[in-house]
């Protein structure tokens, strides 16, 4: 039995009110799918960061972005 037989024979057994929830499970997970930018649409923005503001970017990106607070939550 291939995946999709085997997932359509779990369903099945399943009561209509549960089944309806996977439905409504699997096209969350399509809706979840990010869509993005291509490569060409971004293109543009290629070499418009100075040096002094991309070393910036990345000191702050390791300052504040790469560290835990334990007490946060």
């Amino acid at each position: 039995m291939d995946f999709r037989e085997e997932l359509v024979a779990r369903v099945e057994k399943l009561p209509p009110e549960m089944q309806e929830q996977v439905l409504r499970f699997v096209a969350s997970l399509a809706a979840q799918s990010p869509t993005g930018e291509s490569g060409t649409a971004l293109r543009h923005f290629a070499g418009s960061l100075d040096a002094v503001s991309a070393q910036e970017m990345v000191q702050a990106i390791e300052e504040d972005c790469e560290r835990v607070d334990v007490g946060e939550w």
